[in-house]
């Protein structure tokens, strides 16, 4: 049995790109880790507010299950200045991101241009065919537009978040989903 007949929703050779609300996904995590009262799970690194990731997530080879990474992209904001700012970066770069998008918080308008940023740079991507499949890692309800927009693409959406912080009509939306509970908690 293939590959392809075992897992349905990959297809041999398809060209992938990473998109992850870093910030949404490191407030989730530090909600669900306090939840729990455990401490940091071995080979994940978190940054309260900004961001986390796990090095299980980060296939070395550009590949994953058959499918070719073509880019991972992660979106965050950070309190400080442009010091603060390079130093997340540098550390997203370390995490094997090639495109972080690091913003200085503002107290007063919040931190919008991470999901801006990110639907922007997703739907730019899909209408240029740079991919075939899309990697969200988000739970947000405010995606699924854009879930709708890259599927009318031709692209399949592949959704990675936890759980409990997923919207059920984001979760329809997609194409796929992974708990990422067993990778980070």
């Amino acid at each position: 049995m293939s590959q392809a007949e075992l897992y349905p929703f990959v297809i041999e050779g398809a060209r992938a790109m990473v998109f992850v609300d870093g910030e949404n996904l490191a407030i989730r995590y530090g909600s669900a880790r306090k939840e729990l009262g455990g401490s940091e799970r071995s080979g994940v690194v978190h940054i309260p507010n900004v961001a986390v990731w796990s090095s299980a997530l980060s296939p070395r080879s550009n590949t994953l299950s058959g499918t070719r990474i073509m880019r991972k992209h992660y979106y965050t904001s950070v309190q400080g200045g442009t010091e603060a700012v390079q130093e997340v970066s540098d550390w997203l770069k370390q995490q094997d991101f090639e495109s972080p998008r690091v913003f200085q918080k503002n107290k007063t308008k919040g931190s919008k241009r991470v999901d801006i940023s990110l639907t922007t740079d997703m739907l730019i991507h899909a209408s240029r065919r740079h991919y075939d499949i899309a990697v969200l890692v988000a739970g947000d309800e405010d995606y699924v537009p854009l879930v709708s927009a890259v599927k009318a693409e031709g692209a399949r959406v592949h959704i990675w978040f936890l759980q409990d912080g997923l919207s059920p009509q984001l979760r329809y939306e997609a194409d796929y989903f992974v708990d990422l509970n067993a990778f980070l908690l």
